[in-house]
């Protein structure tokens, strides 16, 4: 887990570490119902007749979407990352655009089945489309500061939070 004594006496000193696994499982939460909450919050403000009905779908679809991105975060993501770190750095980006397209489509089809089946198809294209943009940049950030296997929450609440509320801007539109 640690590569020489340093390193294991700086994860020593943190404060409130947390794993990958628990990392990964927290951004995977946070970047699978954020979104989907934020659209709600925007339906919400428009005001139109049936906009309370469609809210309630959409924090659904969030609660899917973040049920299943927290799971598959917590038991693929660590495994898979560590699988790949034997491969040259173009083969490992290349990889992890691929993991962020997987981990995205599954948690957006499961978060779309909460509209008949037929929100799974859009779900998991835009899942799948934000997944690649996003788990590149958060395995490279976490990969800076982290400290063996574990990262301080301290480091890590400010890299999720920012790169999931700036996929929620994206898609308001702001």
């Amino acid at each position: 887990m640690f590569v020489n004594d340093e390193e294991r006496r700086r994860a020593g000193l943190m404060t409130r570490p947390i794993d990958s696994r628990q990392a990964f499982g927290y951004f995977g939460l946070m970047i699978g119902s954020l979104p989907a909450f934020a659209i709600a919050l925007k339906i919400l403000t428009l005001g139109s007749s049936n906009a309370a009905g469609m809210a309630v779908l959409f924090m659904a679809v969030g609660i899917g979407s973040g049920l299943t991105g927290l799971g598959l975060g917590r038991r693929c993501i660590p495994g898979f990352l560590s699988y790949s770190s034997n491969f040259a750095l173009p083969n490992r980006a290349a990889l992890m655009i691929v993991m962020g397209i997987v981990w995205g489509a599954l948690s957006g089809a499961v978060g779309g089945l909460v509209f008949i089946l037929v929100g799974s198809i859009p779900g998991a294209i835009l899942g799948g489309m934000v997944g690649a943009v996003v788990v590149p940049i958060m395995v490279s950030l976490h990969s800076c500061v982290r400290v063996g296997d574990f990262i301080e929450m301290k480091h890590f609440l400010p890299i999720a939070f920012g790169i999931t509320l700036s996929v929620c801007a994206v898609l308001l539109g702001l």
